[in-house]
């Protein structure tokens, strides 16, 4: 009985030490964007990269004004050439770094596909776009 609960506990820590190794699956070849976001619509553009993130994730804000924080929303521009807002809308996000995940302003976008971010508040915020 001894014998089966070390042989357990010694493959449990293996698997613990490989599971933390591995880097994130979402992460793998993701590209990064910066931009300057628009007031109340898009601002700077970029093309969704063909990566191995399928959404549009805002890691890192820096709101200009006097604020540490602002509301962020995701535009791309649809079939028809017109800027469409995220389903998600505005979200609020504080200055700083957010993890992979945390605050996605467009989901499933498709690869060449252009886009942008807009603050609430006030424009031209510098933000960073994980996709």
């Amino acid at each position: 009985m001894r014998k089966s609960f070390a042989g357990l506990a010694a493959a449990a820590t293996v698997a613990a030490c490989l599971l933390t190794a591995a880097p994130p699956a979402s992460a793998a070849g993701c590209v990064t964007s910066q931009l300057r976001t628009g007031l109340l619509g898009p601002g700077e553009t970029a093309r969704k990269a063909n990566s191995g993130c399928r959404d549009l994730n805002l890691t890192h804000t820096i709101n200009t004004s006097s604020y540490n924080s602002d509301d962020y929303a995701g535009f791309y521009r649809d079939a028809f050439g017109y800027w469409t807002i995220g389903s998600r809308g505005y979200v609020h996000a504080y200055d700083g770094g957010h993890a992979l995940n945390e605050i996605v302003l467009v989901s499933n976008l498709s690869t060449g596909r252009e886009f942008s971010v807009a603050s609430k508040r006030d424009g031209q915020d510098q933000v960073e776009i994980t996709h």
